[in-house]
């Protein structure tokens, strides 16, 4: 079982997606699941998140990216996330977000 999972709708966001998965993939906890919600996003969000998760191979039995045929909205595609999460925890990120590199460890641990 995962430690904790964590969910990231996509929409719009190339400019902000490389520097979000980037700061993901290189989390410090190892039991992570990265659920990306494409949202049918109209840009080039979705090539930029395949292209960064490509560079990280330890870690992509533990990326799920699901797609939206339409565009159903930020808490749809939330929900969509959690009824695919097998972690322990639930963590939210925005795709424009980034985080410290030890953020789910020490939020696990405080846990």
């Amino acid at each position: 079982m995962m430690k904790v999972s964590v969910i990231i709708p996509i929409y719009n966001v190339e400019l902000f997606i490389e520097r979000c998965v980037v700061s993901l993939m290189e989390q410090t906890l190892e039991e992570v699941e990265l659920i990306f919600v494409d949202d049918a996003s109209p840009d080039g969000s979705v090539n930029i998140l395949r292209e960064v998760v490509g560079r990280y191979p330890s870690r992509k039995d533990c990326v799920k990216i699901i797609t939206h045929s339409e565009n159903k909205g930020l808490p749809a595609a939330r929900n969509t996330g959690l009824a695919e999460a097998t972690g322990e925890y639930i963590f939210y990120c925005d795709s424009d977000d980034f985080v410290e590199l030890d953020l789910l460890e020490s939020l696990y641990n405080k846990a």
